[in-house]
């Protein structure tokens, strides 16, 4: 089995990286695709509104959710659905009204827990950062019309603009948080191993190695692109549970029995054990995801949450 079949997929981790990154501190696209016609006069964006003190709606209007007390206001979330719909236009398979909505209030939720978690910590974007952000866009995009086209095209007005780049802001800000918790060197092993789609092809080869075959050469032969190795990797990377906890178990230079997983059966040999190890960019990669999403799980579990949908 090659090495990457056995570790996570980052197909999921770069999605559920990218889809808390979008924050006030990246730069909007270039809306090429909203010029105007010549002659046509560019409207112009109100670029000195005061900022709501709260990010979502008042009580009085209607509201989509309920988070810790914090109202997600039905128009924002209406909006949010537009937004997602348009990011889906050219997938081939399209997703349902309700996958849609399921989605958006996945993400309308976790991003204002990391938010309130920010505020908690004291974390704050002043009025004037925020004005000196959407100055920051107006002179990229070039005019004042040109982030109001764009913001159109969006499904935003100035207020819900600036509520959602201040909201994005303080999510971001505490998403690095937890990202940033994870060392740059922790436990890990280093492991080869013989990988075989039956059990009978594994017990061949344990078979073999109890006779006193050489383990690296049975592994190239069983796995000729890779030879079976997995390189370092920390508890919490591999795909496979089993497998990982055999690899932990195992003395240096000590093959295990067989181990089957869902894709097949394995056989281990650990060829070196640290206490602490620097990572690589994709195991620590793969940690933070893990560490974001074990936080939102735990947040989840202790917020008061309630859709309020009609």
């Amino acid at each position: 089995m090659q090495k990457h079949r056995i570790k996570h997929s980052l197909v999921s981790t770069i999605l559920l990286i990218s889809f808390l990154l979008i924050s006030a501190c990246e730069p909007l696209q270039q809306p090429t695709a909203f010029e105007p016609t010549q002659g046509q006069e560019q409207p112009t964006v109100v670029i000195h509104t005061v900022t709501p003190e709260a990010t979502l709606a008042p009580t009085q209007i209607p509201a989509a959710l309920s988070v810790n007390g914090v109202l997600v206001s039905l128009s924002y979330f209406q909006n949010e659905v537009l937004r997602y719909k348009d990011s889906l236009i050219n997938q081939a398979v399209q997703a349902t009204d309700q996958e849609i909505q399921e989605k958006v209030i996945e993400y309308l939720v976790e991003q204002e827990l990391l938010a309130q978690a920010a505020r908690a910590a004291e974390f704050a974007l002043s009025d004037e950062q925020l004005q000196a952000r959407i100055d920051q866009l107006v002179a990229e995009l070039g005019s004042g019309g040109a982030l109001t086209t764009w913001m159109q095209a969006n499904h935003y007005d100035d207020a819900e603009f600036r509520a959602s780049l201040r909201l994005a802001a303080e999510a971001a800000w505490q998403r690095d948080q937890i990202i940033q918790s994870v060392p740059n060197e922790v436990e890990q092993v280093r492991a080869q191993q013989i990988f075989a789609s039956t059990e009978a092809g594994a017990q061949r080869a344990l078979n073999s190695l109890n006779a006193g075959a050489e383990f690296e050469k049975l592994a190239w032969e069983y796995s000729p692109e890779s030879g079976g190795e997995l390189g370092w990797f920390p508890r919490g990377y591999l795909l496979y549970p089993e497998v990982e906890e055999a690899a932990f178990s195992l003395e240096p230079g000590s093959y295990s029995e067989i181990i089957q997983s869902t894709i097949g059966y394995h056989i281990l040999l650990v060829l070196e054990h640290e206490q602490s190890h620097p990572l690589t960019t994709d195991a620590r990669v793969s940690l933070q995801a893990k560490a974001l999403q074990d936080w939102l799980a735990q947040a989840r579990s202790n917020a008061e949450i309630e859709v309020l949908l009609p």
